[in-house]
């Protein structure tokens, strides 16, 4: 296995933010109108699977009243992670002008061209450059590792989004037939979550390192998208292979950068599930009161997820001193990736 690409190069956090569209639709209720307006008869099976992973609730960017749809008006992807950036921006004390480059990553945008992130540049007001990654669950890793380098030659904020709208690619018609299907509907959810980076001398909360990595050369991909597809495919076997491996991976990424899972007041595991908190904890021997889940509540976010948890984390659960540790896994292609943050 090849290393990580890492940095031990801290980086100023100036601020976060969050949005997610509309109010939070319960598991229960989610099922009741599937099985009522799309005729679903897997109802049992569905409130199972979503009882074993631990996700009761999450936000929906579409109100599934036909097989295809577009987002309510104000919660496309774009517009999330506008609203995102907009939020992170107000904590930083910041404004779209001081933006030096603007990084967006999603695996469900708005459209293939232009790109998601020029639209969010459009909504913003903001005429300077971005990037966007195609990338899921450890986007907000190898964004970093592309922040750093930026930041080691701009005294300006780089600003970072991860947005996802996962809903819109869901068919209701196959769940029935599709296990994929019907797992999507239990465990996806919508939102989008920014950070702003700078120096450190302009914040007292930091990313004291970071790390990006991939474990799946010549490994089919755990979880795939095809050209002009409508729905996600799963091979749930490749997946349950390398879940554990992932984890293994990003806790020796941490070490070797000098950042041990046990000295840290705070996880925030990937939030592929309620229940991954515990899995994580048992698997390490660490506290469950230290893990960060939010998943049970949002569902699977996917590229919005981490900015999610640590928006979160920032707002209300830890106290000033205090260390997290991020662990972030992606079935797509068997990638995991981390920082160490302090929270000033």
């Amino acid at each position: 296995m090849s290393p990580p690409w890492s940095t031990a190069r801290p980086i100023g956090v100036l601020g976060t933010g969050s949005a997610v569209p509309g109010d939070p639709v319960e598991t229960e209720n989610l099922v009741d109108h599937m099985e009522t307006r799309f005729g679903f008869r897997g109802g049992r099976i569905a409130r199972a699977v979503a009882g074993r992973m631990g996700i009761t609730a999450r936000h929906l960017a579409r109100p599934f009243a036909d097989r295809e749809e577009l987002p309510r008006p104000g919660q496309s992807n774009a517009e999330l992670a506008a609203d995102a950036v907009r939020r992170a921006l107000a904590d930083a004390g910041s404004t779209v002008g001081d933006i030096a480059y603007l990084i967006g990553h999603t695996t469900t945008p708005g459209q293939l061209l232009p790109g998601n992130i020029a639209e969010v540049a459009d909504r913003l007001g903001y005429a300077g450059p971005h990037i966007e990654l195609r990338q899921a669950c450890t986007g907000f890793a190898n964004a970093l590792m592309i922040a750093s380098g930026l930041l080691a030659a701009s005294d300006r904020p780089v600003v970072i989004v991860g947005s996802e709208t996962g809903s819109l690619f869901f068919d209701p018609h196959r769940a029935d037939a599709d296990s994929g299907q019907l797992v999507n509907m239990v465990q996806m959810g919508d939102g989008a979550g920014a950070i702003v980076l700078g120096r450190t001398d302009q914040a007292r909360a930091q990313i004291c390192a970071a790390w990006f990595g991939a474990i799946g050369l010549g490994r089919a991909p755990g979880i795939s998208l095809a050209p002009g597809a409508r729905e996600f495919t799963h091979d749930f076997g490749t997946i349950r292979a390398t879940g554990h491996a992932l984890f293994d991976a990003g806790r020796d990424a941490a070490r070797a950068l000098g950042h041990d899972l046990a000295a840290a007041n705070w996880i925030i595991p990937h939030q592929v599930s309620g229940r991954i908190g515990a899995l994580v904890a048992d698997r390490f021997g660490l506290p469950l009161a230290r893990m960060m889940v939010q998943a049970d509540r949002r569902g699977n976010t996917g590229s919005a997820a981490i900015w999610l948890a640590l928006d979160e984390l920032r707002r209300g659960v830890a106290k000033s001193g205090q260390s997290a540790l991020i662990l972030g896994a992606e079935a797509s292609k068997h990638m995991y990736g981390g920082f160490a943050y302090h929270h000033g």
